[in-house]
């Protein structure tokens, strides 16, 4: 059996299971431990699973895992999406960074960068602590502990007095007539923030234009959308939801 015939079951397989072992994968198949860590290595460099610790793990059309789940997944399309939105922060700027793991990837690769940073994320914010620059705010408020932001009525009010260069988002679901998080409080923080900026970049993989998660509330419309970061091509029923001015960045070699 070849490894596209291999990646085939492995598929299979993990539709029932969820998550797989990469030594589970080895004894299923009869192959060395490292043939099947190259299955696994091709089935996340690709996006049709994520790596976490010891293996793989499935993801569905109908859900998409917790941040804290999402923020310990081992992914390295989420790493190139982050290297291509480096690109866009630039020094003696001022951002918005929202919360998503792709951003706290990023904000791994902007340490050192001299510019601005107003966060409703505890990840962001910790990310950016291993140099002085960029310098960093965090907007006040409450914690939500489940998915690590920051909500307030007094946050809001200092979006209200704050100018971004572009604010860097991110969602939980992607719908024809805009963007979707799973909670009201983020989606308010986040559609204020991207009022206020110049431009705004929403990271979000193909999968989140078809995922049927419980996702109810809109954060922005498609068309104040200026780039998107995803990781393979759209197909042409996901492209024209947006804008056509939109630049949409694909990560991954069709």
């Amino acid at each position: 059996m070849n490894q596209s015939q291999r990646l085939i079951e492995i598929k299979k397989i993990l539709a029932k299971k969820k998550e797989l072992q990469t030594k589970e994968i080895a004894a299923h198949f009869n192959i060395s431990f490292d043939t099947a860590r190259r299955d696994v290595l091709r089935l996340t460099s690709t996006g049709q699973a994520v790596r976490v610790h010891g293996g793989i793990m499935a993801i569905t059309a109908s859900q998409v895992p917790a941040y804290i789940t999402r923020s310990h997944i081992q992914s390295p399309v989420k790493n190139k999406m982050a290297q291509a939105a480096k690109k866009f922060f630039l020094p003696g700027k001022f951002y918005f960074l929202g919360v998503s793991t792709s951003i706290a990837q990023m904000c791994n690769l902007i340490n050192g960068i001299d510019a601005s940073v107003l966060t409703n994320s505890l990840d962001n914010a910790l990310a950016l602590m291993q140099s002085n620059f960029p310098t960093v705010s965090i907007l006040a408020g409450q914690v939500n502990k489940t998915n690590r932001f920051i909500y307030s009525p007094q946050a809001l009010e200092e979006l209200n007095n704050v100018h971004f260069e572009t604010a860097f988002v991110g969602a939980s679901k992607i719908n024809s007539d805009g963007l979707y998080v799973a909670d009201q409080r983020d989606a308010v923080t986040t559609g204020r923030a991207i009022s206020r900026a110049d431009k705004t970049i929403l990271f979000a993989e193909k999968y989140k234009f078809t995922t049927r998660n419980s996702s109810p509330y809109k954060t922005a419309s498609l068309n104040d959308i200026d780039i998107l970061i995803t990781d393979t091509v759209l197909p042409q029923e996901y492209r024209q939801w947006l804008d056509p001015h939109t630049q949409v960045i694909h990560v991954l070699e069709v």
